[in-house]
């Protein structure tokens, strides 16, 4: 795609610019530590991303870490504007946005700890790729992490079938909203023609209408409709990056490297086939058909030790919100226990592992340290246990190895970083400045785990007063002067307020709900 074109793609119609959690450098160092390396602590760190936007994602990590420094470049003036827009509000000296295209980068910038590209490899041109893959390799610090998304085969294959379609159906309107909107209705009546029973084309068909229904124009324009969207299979795009001087590092969706994932069967047959990790990976997007990849990438010449030792937890933190089974056995008995969260089950006989999850249960939301982990689990146990050093370590060892098992299946969060939230409601509650401006903004806020939370009306005006100078009945006081100042205030239960309008008591049941559900989306800082 030539500049221009970008420029008025993106231009005209700015890109949701949002966090992605899975960019972030507490995951990245995180999976990095892992496998051996030493990744530079992310409290002091330097991070430069490749297709900024406006900042939503890079901007909420350097108000979290005023230690390290950030930089964005995107291609798109009028994105780049918007950042710096909130940035003069937030006032934060650590960052800087860039209005710079990818292939102007130069060795000027300087050197970084992490670099990100998410959302951009697939959607610009061939010697734009090389471009980031030359930046990474020469602009990363000789431990630094590298991450790119991008477009695969073979699940993109009938997604390019779609794209092809809407864009010959868009192509002869200029307007990007009629685009969109002829893109929907072809789509639309290419799901209604297709045959309905049994028929695979058919269902692929509805089943991309549903997804795109639930997006922004945006979304579909720059995803769908743009003039360069070029996926490629797992194994050239590290062929590529093995040529820029870059090796595979791994999936920042920790749990799909995990052939383990798949029935016996199939694990024991890609096993088979597999030679390396490289093969495996590909073989794996083939049974999946995957469509979508998260790489992390470092240098050629950093050794990485693929055998998750239980050793490499140390210095990390462990959260999870598997709740035991009611009722269920006993920590010192040998009976089975059951730990349930969402789509994760976890079944165990071992006393050890039984106390260990019961601690981190009872510790949820907060992050206990691996080897606080296993110190408190040994100690809860009912019988004498035996403190032999050789004992102390097999213990360490036998939880370690498990924690790494079950964070390949989802069950667990590893982090770096120290936790950056508090579970529970101080007497002067307290967000991040960015929380509070978006708060003002709209309901989407980025929480304190990197993830966009939608609040309602009652907890965006609770969060606005939340900077630490007010208590509980501060806060009450103040949302009493905006009810009798606004006449659009409207209390969260506008039944309980009656003909009396925002009564204290509504409004004192508002405070409380709102720095509930400010708790509970790990919103609140010390």
């Amino acid at each position: 795609m030539s500049e221009s074109a970008q420029v008025n793609s993106y231009d005209e119609v700015p890109y949701q610019s949002i966090p992605y959690p899975q960019s972030h450098p507490d995951r990245l160092a995180t999976i990095a530590s892992l496998f051996g390396l030493r990744p530079q602590p992310i409290d002091r760190c330097r991070v430069l991303e490749l297709g900024c936007a406006s900042g939503g994602n890079i901007l909420p990590m350097a108000e979290r870490f005023p230690g390290s420094q950030f930089v964005g470049v995107d291609l798109s003036r009028r994105q780049v504007e918007m950042g710096r827009a909130i940035l003069d509000q937030l006032q934060l000296e650590n960052i800087e946005l860039l209005h710079k295209n990818i292939m102007e980068v130069t060795p000027e910038l300087g050197t970084f700890h992490y670099i990100i590209c998410h959302g951009v490899f697939s959607w610009v041109p061939e010697d734009v790729q090389d471009k980031i893959l030359e930046i990474c390799s020469r602009q990363l610090e000789p431990n630094g992490i590298g991450y790119v998304s991008y477009n695969t085969y073979p699940g993109w294959r009938m997604r390019d079938m779609i794209r092809d379609m809407m864009c010959y159906h868009a192509l002869e309107y200029q307007k990007p909203e009629e685009r969109a909107a002829q893109a929907r209705t072809l789509l639309a009546f290419l799901a209604m023609a297709a045959p309905t029973d049994g028929d695979v084309y058919g269902a692929f068909l509805r089943q991309e209408l549903e997804i795109i229904r639930r997006q922004a124009d945006s979304f579909l324009l720059h995803e769908y409709l743009e003039e360069v969207n070029e996926p490629t299979y797992f194994r050239d795009f590290i062929d590529r990056a093995e040529s820029a001087g870059l090796q595979y590092l791994a999936e920042t969706e920790f749990h799909t490297m995990s052939a383990s994932n798949f029935p016996p069967n199939v694990e024991a047959t890609l096993r088979q086939v597999a030679q390396d990790i490289i093969q495996m990976e590909q073989y794996m997007d083939f049974v999946r058909n995957r469509t979508f990849r998260q790489t992390l990438l470092c240098h050629a010449d950093r050794q990485i030790d693929r055998r998750l030792l239980p050793q490499y937890l140390v210095g990390l933190k462990v959260s999870s919100s598997l709740r035991p089974e009611p009722g269920g056995a006993k920590n010192e008995s040998s009976e089975p226990l059951t730990f349930f969260g969402g789509q994760v089950r976890l079944t165990t006989s071992d006393p050890l592992l039984k106390t260990a999850f019961r601690c981190l249960s009872e510790a949820c939301p907060d992050w206990v340290s691996f080897e606080a982990l296993a110190q408190q689990a040994r100690a809860r146990l009912p019988r004498a246990v035996d403190e032999d050093p050789a004992n102390v370590q097999r213990d360490g060892d036998r939880l370690g190895e498990v924690l790494i098992q079950c964070y390949g299946k989802g069950a667990i969060d590893l982090h770096c970083a120290d936790q950056p939230f508090v579970g529970r409601i101080s007497d002067y509650p307290r967000v991040d400045a960015v929380v509070r401006l978006q708060a003002r903004m709209g309901p989407m806020v980025t929480n304190r785990l990197h993830s966009l939370v939608r609040l309602d009306d009652a907890s965006r005006r609770v969060a606005q007063l939340l900077d630490g100078r007010h208590d509980e009945q501060a806060i009450v006081a103040a949302l009493r002067s905006m009810a009798d100042h606004d006449q659009h205030f409207v209390p969260s239960n506008p039944q309980a307020a009656g003909v009396y309008g925002a009564t204290q008591e509504v409004l004192s049941v508002d405070a409380r709900k709102s720095l509930e559900i400010l708790a509970s989306g790990s919103l609140l800082i010390a």
